[in-house]
């Protein structure tokens, strides 16, 4: 346990944190990076594994609120064993993901997650991420995931990293609760599934069937294309059902996670009519 002011940017933790803010960076080390006050304080009450927290110095365009927490939040850190290291605001903007820091950053474990652990709730739902590109749809697929109840969710080869900087902040510290399962395509993804009994539901603006017409109440893989492109052909070819969403306006379709939003509450809106009758 340590806290430890640094002015130079040569400093090893530093240098760490930069590293994390690329993909080879995070898969090398491990390790990814979390921003703000409520992220810091999610995670610590999560009990996430934090190498390091770096607090700002300058603090005069801050909220007293804010750093009162903010020194709460340090002596937690501190307790817990990261390391703490106060930086200078030129220091802290050079590791900072966001346009607008707000002083408090930290060096957070990827957790690391296995089918066993993807599949560890009979009869839950899984959301599957099928080589969608943007961080902020992904961080809010996985944000939307952890408040359905969902027990984790698939990310297939060519999806955007979910723990980048702007997807963990989407994500809003769904991160901490929801396990994220990587594998190398859909047709490992599809294998996975169908082994854990699960059915495919694939999401898509042409879909056969209403969502409010499927059964998607429980042991469903509910499938997220590309944004551009749709799903992968492997996930059509194993669905049980393809699903859309009944839009009487003008839009012929929605966002990826708006749209995954809907049919997720649908299958909590099935599941509560289930449990009624």
């Amino acid at each position: 346990m340590r806290t430890v002011r640094i002015t130079s940017a040569d400093n090893k933790a530093v240098k760490t944190a930069k590293k994390l803010l690329t993909k080879k960076g995070r898969d090398s080390l491990g390790y990814y990076l979390i921003e703000g006050p409520k992220l810091f304080a999610e995670a610590l009450d999560n009990d996430a594994d934090i190498l390091f927290a770096f607090f700002c110095e300058e603090t005069a365009d801050v909220a007293e609120s804010l750093l009162s927490r903010r020194r709460a939040l340090a002596e937690k850190a501190a307790r817990a064993g990261a390391d703490v290291l106060l930086t200078t605001e030129r220091i802290f903007r050079g590791i900072s993901g966001a346009e607008t820091p707000q002083g408090v950053l930290a060096a957070v474990k990827k957790p690391v997650c296995g089918a066993e652990t993807l599949f560890s709730r009979a009869g839950a739902n899984i959301l599957v991420l099928d080589r969608l590109q943007d961080p902020g749809n992904i961080g809010s697929l996985i944000r939307t995931a952890d408040a359905a109840g969902f027990g984790g969710v698939m990310a297939a080869a060519g999806t955007c990293d979910p723990y980048g900087p702007k997807a963990v902040r989407a994500a809003a510290g769904a991160l901490f609760r929801a396990p994220v399962l990587f594998v190398r395509d859909a047709d490992e993804a599809a294998d996975l599934l169908a082994a854990a009994g699960k059915r495919v539901a694939v999401a898509d603006a042409c879909g056969a069937v209403s969502c409010y017409d499927a059964d998607l109440a429980r042991d469903i893989a509910l499938v997220i294309g590309n944004e551009g492109g749709g799903p992968s052909k492997a996930f059509a070819e194993n669905a049980f059902v393809t699903v859309g969403i009944p839009m009487p306006g003008g839009a012929e379709s929605l966002n990826a996670a708006a749209a995954a939003a809907i049919l997720m509450f649908e299958s909590v809106r099935q599941q509560r009519g289930a449990a009624r009758q």
